[in-house]
């Protein structure tokens, strides 16, 4: 059953017809498995017939020549052959293991016809793991416009090649991108962890905001900052898992779930945003899609897989939770949290965590709205995901006072 997690989709649907004509884009989450023969194979299988070129980008690392090894290796073990590969030479570092050669002397390789006529022939292009802002810098002009070599990419994914990247590769997917940040810091002003910095993405993915390590870093507060920040224009957000990837076919505006983890889709579009050094955030909607799911990207609605059954009427846990954090409580984590603890849980209607520094902290809230729904089962590999949609999200400031306790 189709279910349309949240209303209004209209903020998608200029995007969906942006992106009518067009390849793949296969985002991975960071972390990726070299055994992961699901993310692997889509990456190889979604190449046009006739085009069987895999250029590999290690523009964002900083050991380009250990990480293009490292990817050829991966993606031989999945069916790719040995003279399929071409690596870019794009980079903005030196790589201290190459003595021989000095690749920040590649910098200017995003204008050199040769590399370029490499990625014209090119049925997938693979951006690699680093620092995204490498790879913004060397493809970007000054004032945002494109490289002739990120030219030649949007030709061959219009084209119909595979475009894709872990990491910080899938960080520069969308057109607005999340430079640095942790939650905490983005919550709190910068008063404690690392301040979100937004920037420019490449825009492969249009009308919606990409963040990668998501369940792994808790970057859920993050994500929501950066969502219902004025200066960016994106009120959707994509938050990939690790060993997990988005796969988006662009010619049909879907996109697919593959991997270990989830993608979670944060909808800020109703959002309230406190103003202040100490951010709170109203109104947001959150959903998660597991492997096999699939994502209509112009309806904003989640299609569960076939295996997962509803949890309403059957569910799993008939008791209330615990509402708190730290390390001495239990799984934290988005799939146990909205899936067990709330959707899972004929006990609860609302489920709150708390993360905090110091005296300064928030605290999370997630409601059993009217649209909420979810779904269990196991998947092909045996795996046990959730599917979840239309969980009314908060987040509030707190303050905390520790004291050690008189008896």
């Amino acid at each position: 059953m189709l279910l349309r997690w949240i209303v209004a989709p209209l903020a998608l649907l200029g995007a969906a017809a942006a992106q009518a004509e067009g390849g793949t884009l296969v985002i991975v989450g960071g972390g990726l498995d070299p055994a992961n023969g699901e993310i692997y194979g889509a990456l190889l299988k979604a190449r046009p017939d006739g085009a069987p070129t895999i250029a590999i980008i290690p523009a964002a690392s900083g050991e380009s020549a250990a990480s293009a090894r490292s990817a050829t290796r991966a993606l031989e073990r999945h069916g790719a052959k040995p003279e399929d590969f071409v690596t870019i030479r794009l980079a903005l570092v030196d790589d201290p293991a190459t003595a021989e050669v000095d690749e920040s002397g590649w910098a200017g390789n995003a204008y050199d016809p040769a590399e370029i006529a490499a990625l014209e022939r090119a049925g997938a292009i693979w951006f690699l793991g680093g620092d995204q802002a490498r790879i913004t810098a060397l493809l970007l002009e000054k004032n945002g416009s494109d490289t002739p070599m990120l030219a030649a990419i949007r030709r061959r994914l219009a084209a119909g090649a595979v475009v894709g990247g872990t990491s910080a590769g899938a960080a520069i997917m969308s057109e607005g991108m999340i430079g640095q940040g942790d939650s905490l810091g983005a919550l709190l002003g910068g008063k404690v962890g690392e301040a979100l910095e937004l920037t420019r993405g490449l825009g492969f993915l249009k009308g919606a905001l990409v963040d990668q390590h998501f369940g792994e870093r808790a970057r859920l507060g993050r994500l929501a900052v950066a969502l219902t920040d004025p200066a960016q224009r994106q009120r959707i957000g994509f938050g990939i898992d690790e060993d997990t990837a988005l796969i988006v076919s662009l010619g049909d505006g879907r996109a697919t779930v593959a991997g270990s983890g989830y993608v979670t889709l944060l909808d800020a579009r109703n959002a309230q945003r406190t103003p202040g050094r100490r951010i709170g955030i109203a109104g947001l909607t959150l959903g998660l899609a597991g492997a096999g799911d699939s994502i209509d990207l112009a309806e904003t609605a989640i299609t569960p897989a076939p295996a997962r059954k509803p949890t309403a009427g059957r569910e799993y846990v008939e008791r209330p939770l615990l509402s708190g954090g730290g390390m001495a409580y239990g799984d934290q984590s988005l799939g146990n949290v909205v899936g067990e603890g709330l959707l899972d849980n004929a006990a609860a209607t609302v489920i709150e965590a708390h993360s905090f520094a110091g005296t300064t902290g928030v605290t999370y809230r997630f409601a059993k709205a009217s649209a909420a729904r979810g779904w269990w089962g196991r998947d092909g590999e045996g795996r046990a995901r959730y599917t979840i949609t239309g969980v009314a999200f908060d987040i509030t400031p707190i303050t905390v006072a520790i004291r050690k306790a008189a008896d």
